[in-house]
């Protein structure tokens, strides 16, 4: 594949992709081939060096992961900011200009990327100056705030020295500004706020979908009346289920409220809550690039972790195999390096344009990653609408009762002049410039002669004391508008203090506390993990508001000033953490936090089933075989539940068990269909090519069965019986996405809860009511059936045959798609459910 591609462009994807082949019986020996070496210092192979300023050394290694060495801190961060230059220059000024809302004023007119725009003033509506006054704020934090900032500058003049470079050099220019016809402007430190505010917008919130839980709600208790609604809607919210798989078991409770003032919500209208809630939508995540569709699509969370004590390992220092699944792009939102200067000592990753300090990876003698935890850091408020003069509030209304007082949205234009989008380029080859001048003159003289039409895209933006305000609907028939309030909303750049303490040698000496101390000034909200030669360690971050007590955080609250946050936060303390648990073991992947610790609002998965036990039994049964675990035996472990559909492992069990073994009436197909799914279920539910390898699915009959079977299983355990209302879930999170990451969400949890009620076993928390069948068994057992029945009609039409044989699930349906932000395309992969960067981690004494 490197033959087709320029140096290092997809040199790693082989070893990525192959891993899920070779494993589950991987050897130690074997790991190179599918891990690259990750040493710091200089590399063993040396591809180049060189020295873009006095002071710095910038060597690549055979990977062409850069090793910068500064001799001062500014030489050494300088060398961060052209390093990542040199790597990711279009992607970053993709992102600088995507936080700021203004993509289309960089990649030209397109539905795409004013609708892109439009999501991202959503979230993050800021002004330039906005920007410009969180750099100043952190500036002004004492002494490490004031080195933060001469670090930004210096990341800021390395970049700057690249960019005067490659405007001159078609060799240093990425292609897709040719594409564009436009040059890459300076970088400023304004441009790492707002890829902050898009990146931590994804991955470092959770909650604010309190419209979606009412609406059910109201939906609930508008068909079954007040209090059984509520108990239906308390079933399927899960918000502290105490079966749900935790990280760890000592309780860290939060959220959780007391006596709630009904007179603080506001339920919204059902009859326009659906107008409101598509304003609330965001659009894909796809822009229109200069050679096409750049797809920007994410996962909704993503990464995981698995971490062992030292006494269950054959070194007997602990093991850790973890990383952030971060997508997958081409090239990718991470970037690589390995960094030593004064007060710096680290390897390992970050987001390109915002990666000041490394985000993820390891120290001398010590390593740490982060899964997303999306605890409950953001609110809808509903707000009053009124008139200043009196006179009765509409819909248009710009000012909002807030403690007593009839108040003005602040409002503003934000402007942005743009070109229409230029005609995807196909053929590089066939562009009408030439390539013997420098980019410079030849990219303004296009510039100048350009008949492309310029407009202006102006887009309203309104915000209040809690945030902006992005859309209005209707309470008891009156006029309202929705405001978002997000606890890092303003500080995007806040949690660079927690990111420089990991980042410092003389800061971590103190192991694990050090880490922990590290991880309470980071304000998104992430699970963080840490591992070296005794210790293994959990530690939750997040800038956590103290809610009201008389609000329900679950529910829209009225934005009137009297149900206001507190002001105080979760202090460290009482954040989810733990060192060396007594289970010997931690597994994240993204489920919950503590026991106690509630769900967000947005989040009704926190149930008996999360993906994270395809990891946590096999790792269990692994320490309980008493077999001392490898490096390589913890990677099997992961690989394996990353092959694992969650459907197979956690809620088909269930679903024989009520079947039987015999279909009604000797109704063969169903027979030869119920048997399929046995066998799946029996050697572990994996969508996996192993046994033979034969580029297709093992099972792949079942997993086309399980497939089709899924949706109608739902519909008639809880179609009828909720007279077809649902709770904001989606039905199930598949592969066939081609996001890589799947099973993060789903009815997996709510069918295998109800179904273990049926069959009478022992529920920890059980649901008010049973719904399949009523609880009745042979009721439930003949809608079973009769769901089965419906997938064979189902999978009869998409295979355009009757027999069962001829069902075959083609694995590249479940393909990894690496999304192109540029010119190439790479291949797509072999699905697995793993990090994008992932690191194996066994930390043995240097002394």
């Amino acid at each position: 594949m490197s033959k087709k591609y320029p140096r290092h462009y997809n040199d790693q994807v082989h070893m990525y992709d192959s891993l899920s082949k070779r494993a589950p019986d991987l050897t130690e020996s074997e790991l190179p081939q599918y891990f690259k070496e990750a040493s710091m210092g200089t590399p063993a192979k040396v591809e180049k060096t060189y020295s873009p300023i006095k002071n710095l050394t910038i060597t690549r290694d055979n990977f062409g992961v850069p090793h910068i060495r500064g001799k001062t801190r500014k030489a050494t961060f300088f060398g961060v900011g052209y390093a990542t230059a040199e790597d990711r220059l279009f992607l970053m000024d993709v992102l600088r200009h995507l936080g700021r809302g203004r993509l289309s004023e960089f990649l030209g007119e397109s539905e795409s990327n004013k609708e892109m725009d439009r999501n991202q003033l959503k979230n993050a509506p800021y002004k330039e100056s906005d920007l410009t006054d969180q750099i100043r704020r952190i500036c002004e934090q004492g002494s490490e705030g004031e080195e933060i900032c001469r670090d930004i500058k210096a990341y800021m003049e390395g970049v700057n020295a690249y960019i005067d470079k490659a405007r001159w050099n078609w060799t240093l220019l990425p292609v897709e500004y040719l594409g564009l016809m436009k040059l890459p402007q300076k970088w400023k430190p304004e441009d790492a706020v707002a890829i902050a505010s898009f990146v931590g917008g994804l991955f470092g919130k959770g909650g604010g979908r309190e419209l979606e839980s009412a609406q059910f709600l109201a939906e609930l208790q508008n068909e079954f009346g007040k209090k059984e609604g509520r108990k239906i809607w308390a079933d399927f919210r899960s918000a502290n289920d105490r079966e749900a798989p935790v990280t760890t078991v000592r309780p860290f409770p939060y959220n959780n409220p007391g006596n709630i003032d009904q007179a603080s919500v506001a339920m919204p209208d059902l009859s326009t809550v659906n107008q409101t809630l598509n304003q609330l939508k965001n659009s894909d995540m796809i822009a229109d690039g200069p050679f096409g569709p750049i797809n920007l699509r994410l996962p909704k969370s993503m990464s995981n972790a698995i971490l062992v004590v030292g006494n269950h390992t054959r070194k007997g220092n602990p093991i850790a195999v973890f990383g952030p699944q971060t997508g997958y792009f081409n090239p990718q939102l991470l970037l690589e390096m390995d960094v030593q200067g004064p007060g710096i000592e680290a390897r390992g990753v970050g987001f390109a344009g915002s990666n000041l300090y490394i985000q993820m990876g390891r120290g001398k003698e010590f390593a740490w990653s982060a899964t997303s935890s999306a605890a409950d850091n953001t609110d809808q408020w509903i707000l009053r609408l009124c008139e200043p003069d009196g006179k009765t509030p509409s819909n248009q209304s710009t000012h909002y009762l807030y403690k007593g007082k009839c108040i003005p949205m602040e409002q503003f234009t934000h402007q942005q002049s743009i070109k229409s989008q230029a005609v995807p380029v196909k053929d590089l080859n066939k562009t009408a410039v030439s390539l013997n001048q420098p980019p410079k003159e030849v990219i303004e003289q296009q510039q100048n002669s350009s008949q492309r039409k310029k407009e202006t895209m102006d887009t309203k933006v309104e915000r209040s004391v809690y945030g902006p305000v992005i859309a209005r609907g209707t309470v008891k028939n009156r006029p309202v508008a929705i405001a978002v309030q997000r606890s890092t909303y303003g500080n995007e750049l806040g949690s660079s203090f927690g990111f420089k303490r990991l980042n410092d040698p003389d800061f971590m000496k103190g192991g694990a506390q050090s880490f922990s101390k590290a991880i309470d000034s980071i304000d998104y909200t992430f699970n963080w993990f840490f591992v070296d030669q005794t210790d293994i360690a959990y530690k939750h971050s997040g800038l956590l508001p103290i809610r009201h007590p008389g609000t329900d955080p679950d529910l829209p609250v009225w934005g009137t000033g009297e149900y206001d946050w507190t002001g105080d936060y979760l202090p460290p303390e009482k954040q989810p953490q733990e060192i060396n648990p007594k289970q010997g073991y931690f597994v994240n992947w993204n489920n919950k936090q503590a026991p106690g610790f509630r769900a967000n609002d947005a989040n009704f998965n926190y149930g008996p089933v999360f993906r994270s036990l395809t990891l946590e039994k096999r790792l269990k049964k692994a320490i309980e075989s008493d077999e001392k675990l490898t490096t390589a035996d913890m990677v099997n472990i992961t690989t394996a539940a990353g092959t694992v559909d969650l459907k197979g492992q956690e809620v088909y069990p269930y679903v024989l068990k009520i079947l039987g073994k015999q279909a009604p009436g000797n109704d063969q197909k169903l027979q030869a269909m119920r048997d399929r799914l046995a066998e799946w279920v029996k050697t572990g539910g994996y969508r996996r090519d192993i046994a033979p390898r034969d580029g297709q699915y093992d099972n792949a009959t079942a997993i086309a069965i399980g497939d089709a079977f899924f949706a109608p299983l739902v519909k008639g355990i809880f179609g009828a019986p909720l007279k077809g209302i649902r709770p904001p879930v989606k039905l199930e999170d598949r592969p066939d996405q081609h996001l890589g990451s799947a099973y993060q969400e789903g009815y997996y949890p709510f069918v295998q809860k109800d179904l273990r009620q049926v069959l009478g076993e022992k529920v920890t928390d059980p649901w008010y009511k049973t719904y399949c069948g009523n609880g009745d068994r042979a009721a439930c057992r003949d809608i079973l059936w009769n769901a089965l029945s419906e997938a064979a009609a189902h999978l009869e039409k998409e295979y355009s045959s009757a027999s069962v044989d001829d069902w075959i699930y083609g694995s590249q349906r479940d393909a990894i798609r690496q999304s192109t932000l540029g010119a190439l395309s790479l291949p797509d992969m072999g699905w697995v459910n793993r990090p994008t960067f992932q690191q194996v981690v066994q930390v043995q004494s240097t002394k």
